[in-house]
């Protein structure tokens, strides 16, 4: 694992404006292997490995391609007991169940970029009633065999609720451009949603970047 690569990303935080950045969660996302690792920064120690799906396009930041390097997690949103019939995206209504925002960090070049969401990419739960090509996803248990992901990191369905504790602990400040639907705001203030936001630099989210 790139672990030097890591920790001088944190380093380069705090050399960007927060000196106090010192991540407890480490969220690994492992495009080869179709996994990503939950893993405490300060002992090293992998806590629980997930299947994850990732961009079938690859590895970039065009469409269905994640992006591979070092971000922060921003907001997060969870629905109702991890529900994945509940929307919780912006849009799409295939996002659901969990929502955890990836963000360019204070150290990216582009200081337009700083915070934002990269091309709509979030760790996100999916329904797969939502559309044919979630129900085909599903059907055929493509996560964690192959990627099939229009770029974002996604769990299999039965991984989603465990990494909630850790979505929660992990969050960070929601990107400003990603504004809830009237749908979305309709759930949150109905309790179907919650969202956790913190004044803060959220927990460190790292693509590798092999395929």
């Amino acid at each position: 694992m790139e672990w030097s690569n890591i920790e001088s990303a944190i380093a380069a935080q705090r050399q960007a404006g927060y000196p106090d950045y010192d991540p407890t969660w480490l969220f690994v996302v492992d495009p080869a292997a179709q996994r990503m690792h939950i893993i405490d920064r300060k002992s090293g120690q992998v806590k629980e490995t997930f299947r994850c799906g990732t961009g079938k396009g690859g590895l970039g930041i065009e469409d269905s391609q994640t992006p591979p390097g070092f971000f922060t997690m921003g907001g997060v949103r969870i629905a109702k007991n991890g529900n994945t019939a509940i929307q919780t995206g912006d849009s799409k209504k295939g996002v659901s169940g969990i929502y955890a925002e990836m963000l360019y960090p204070p150290s990216h070049p582009d200081p337009t970029l700083r915070g934002m969401v990269p091309n709509g990419v979030v760790i996100h739960s999916y329904n797969p009633e939502a559309s044919e090509m979630l129900r085909q996803r599903r059907a055929q248990r493509l996560i964690g065999r192959v990627p099939c992901t229009t770029g974002c990191p996604v769990p299999d369905i039965e991984d989603a609720p465990k990494l909630i504790p850790y979505l929660i602990q992990g969050a960070g400040k929601f990107d400003p451009t990603a504004n809830p639907n009237a749908n979305l705001q309709s759930l949150i203030r109905g309790g179907q949603v919650t969202e956790y936001q913190r004044n803060r630099l959220g927990a460190a989210v790292y693509v590798l970047n092999r395929q």
